[in-house]
């Protein structure tokens, strides 16, 4: 049973402080036997706004009802940080009570939410290369630096106590990044995903007793790929330039598109990735960076030309960096005339689609290939091309329609 210490708790205004405006500071004074300490509240008031017998602003109007109302909450707050210390067995002091208000008293600190995403990051952080990609933790980063910058712009504050967050919260920082960030609907489910996985941990933690994420639903939008057809990829096999910047990413696209691997992955690659069974084969098996999941990928004939055609470097493919590779395929996808926005993950949809799907080979085999963690995420392929091939057919509906 929780025995309250014998302490008073009163608010007084200060009228020797009045400042130009004529309102003087509201402060907390809390005295427990000989000791008596006193601290602001933050707040200010007129001297003849001030009830110093009911210790409460005068009148109904907003003002002062939104101001008693926050000191009615202080003087709950400080009755939670009593109980605090007692379980945890302090002997409760007038100093210790302010400090533990301040939450500066490290045993019964409360946490804050970017307190505990910053732990989060720190913990992943030391995971890089060990199952935790750089990819990933970039992301995490961009999360935390999103949601400070949301706190301060909304909130005029540099954190936020994780028992502040709500339903409310979640809700407003959906809206902030899709307008004030201009974020698209999957990029916010992203960065709302991350926080959502901080918060989750918090709660098994037991430092937040309501997840206000709960019955919160996070469902990204089915975005379709661009992948090229089997008529633009010819066109980028058949296309020359006398600029080696724009030879050289030629080559590392096709590579892209003849083995699945990601931007990531082909800057990582090494010989000892380089594998050769017993029938000769030659294969690439090589855990992907993002995920670490392996992708075994029987190297193509046309990829092994290209292996070849840059053996000897620092690197088996030389590659640009992400940047200047994108850069440069746009140059390429316009010299080529291709109507469609070419990134360097464009090659990954195009070897999972038109290389392989569109040529029968089975959706377990392209999923083993591409280092898919499960059938579903490599289906979505296979739905494209079905769309593909309807597109093409639909163009001969006319030539065969029976007239």
């Amino acid at each position: 049973m929780f025995n309250k210490s014998n302490y008073n708790l009163s608010f007084i205004v200060r009228a020797s402080k009045v400042n130009k405006a004529g309102k003087a500071p509201i402060e907390v004074l809390i005295s427990l036997g000989d000791e008596r300490v006193v601290f602001s509240t933050g707040k200010l008031i007129a001297i003849e706004s001030w009830n110093k017998d009911k210790q409460c602003a005068r009148g109904v109007n907003s003002e002062a009802v939104a101001l008693n109302e926050y000191l009615k909450s202080m003087r709950v707050r400080i009755y939670e940080e009593e109980i605090k210390l007692v379980k945890y067995g302090f002997a409760v002091t007038a100093t210790l009570l302010r400090d533990a208000l301040m939450n500066k008293v490290e045993l019964v600190k409360e946490e804050t939410i970017l307190s505990i995403y910053r732990k989060h990051n720190e913990l992943q952080y030391k995971q890089i290369g060990l199952g935790v990609s750089k990819g990933t933790y970039a992301n995490s980063k961009h999360g935390l630096e999103l949601l400070e910058k949301f706190i301060q712009e909304r909130y005029n504050r540099n954190d936020v106590f994780l028992r502040e967050l709500n339903r409310d919260f979640i809700e407003e920082f959906r809206v902030w990044l899709l307008t004030e960030h201009r974020l698209s609907h999957n990029g916010a489910v992203k960065y709302l995903a991350l926080l959502k996985k901080v918060i989750n941990r918090a709660v098994a933690n037991n430092k937040i007793a309501f997840n206000p994420f709960a019955n919160f639903r996070l469902e990204r939008q089915i975005v379709s790929p661009d992948f090229l057809t089997e008529d633009e990829l010819r066109k980028i096999i058949n296309f020359n330039s006398p600029l080696p910047r724009l030879e050289r990413t030629r080559d590392m696209f096709l590579f892209a598109c003849y083995t699945g691997l990601s931007y990531i992955d082909v800057k990582t690659l090494k010989a000892e990735h380089l594998e050769r069974d017993n029938q000769g084969r030659m294969w690439i098996k090589k855990k992907r960076v993002k995920t670490g999941v392996l992708s075994r990928i029987p190297l193509l004939p046309s990829a092994k030309i290209l292996l070849d055609k840059y053996a000897g470097g620092e690197t088996l493919m030389p590659i640009y960096s992400d940047k200047e590779v994108n850069l440069y395929l746009k140059d390429i996808a316009i010299l080529c005339h291709i109507d469609k926005r070419i990134t360097y993950h464009t090659a990954r949809h195009t070897f999972a689609s038109t290389v392989t799907l569109a040529n029968n080979v089975s959706l377990i085999v392209v999923s083993k290939m591409l280092g898919h963690s499960n059938v579903r995420m490599t289906e979505h392929y296979a739905k494209l091309v079905d769309n593909c091939i309807g597109e093409e057919m639909d163009k001969l509906m006319n030539t065969y329609s029976g007239d």
